[in-house]
């Protein structure tokens, strides 16, 4: 199985069983990832899941506030249309956001979303909370999002909430319970921080979880085939013969034939 649908059934678990409660958003036990590439368009969403009563679960996260809901009706709007079941869609802002609609109203329809606005809520509190039921042992679903959203709520000083976040993650009971924060950080977690700290975190991350390392390596794979391809390509318009291509980066001649069918269209 590849290592981001491993990512992605680890965050399903990650936000059910009421570890959203602490959010609010209540009700939620998803049961798989649901594609998010909509049909004949090139519009993504976030994530979808599909929950146990089988309907969706849509979820966005934004570090800028959405001054319309125009683009996020249109995916529900794809959504319904294609699967015809109810959707339930929650929006996540970055504590730097402070308002967003909720509502939009088009005259036929009237279209709700559920905000949620980070920094209504205290990180440093927060990460008190699971030092807390760490020290206590009494860990419970809602730790996973006080510890993989905490970075991005309220904080008094960020840079020693992110100094706590990576002292507590290796402190978290068990390698799977551990690979649920991991996936919740990975996914949604990381997206206000610094590109200097997204690399540390990650590195951090490397040492304490196998998902986290798992993907590191998945990466690294992907980018020596984009090398491997690039290279390809440049000896294919040099003329250069396909076995040879293939002795020189290592691809097979199936997948050189591929690039030369891809090229000629």
């Amino acid at each position: 199985m590849p290592v981001q649908d491993t990512l992605m059934k680890a965050l399903t678990r990650s936000l059910s069983g009421g570890a959203l409660d602490v959010l609010g958003v209540h009700g939620v036990d998803l049961v798989e990832p649901f594609a998010t590439e909509l049909p004949a368009n090139t519009l993504r969403m976030d994530r979808v899941w599909r929950t146990v009563d089988g309907n969706l679960f849509h979820l966005e996260f934004q570090t800028k506030r959405e001054s319309t809901l125009h683009r996020f009706l249109e995916y529900d709007a794809r959504l319904a249309n294609e699967h015809r079941t109810r959707i339930r869609t929650v929006v996540l802002y970055h504590a730097s956001v402070a308002s967003a609609p909720d509502e939009l109203d088009i005259g036929t329809a009237l279209y709700r979303v559920e905000n949620v606005f980070l920094r209504h809520l205290d990180g440093d509190q927060a990460l008190n909370e699971v030092e807390k039921h760490l020290r206590t042992g009494q860990w419970e679903p809602s730790d996973r999002i006080r510890l993989g959203l905490a970075l991005n709520m309220r904080l008094e000083d960020q840079d020693k909430a992110f100094a706590r976040v990576r002292e507590l993650i290796p402190q978290v009971p068990d390698e799977t319970e551990r690979d649920l924060v991991v996936s919740a950080i990975l996914v949604l977690g990381d997206q206000g921080l610094t590109e200097e700290q997204r690399a540390l975190l990650r590195k951090e991350l490397r040492k304490v979880s196998k998902l986290a390392e798992e993907l590191y390596e998945e990466g690294r794979m992907e980018g020596r085939l984009e090398e491997r391809i690039e290279i390809a390509l440049n000896l294919l318009r040099k003329g250069m013969a396909l076995e040879d291509i293939a002795d020189t980066t290592k691809l097979s001649k199936q997948e050189i034939e591929e690039l030369v069918r891809k090229q000629s269209h």
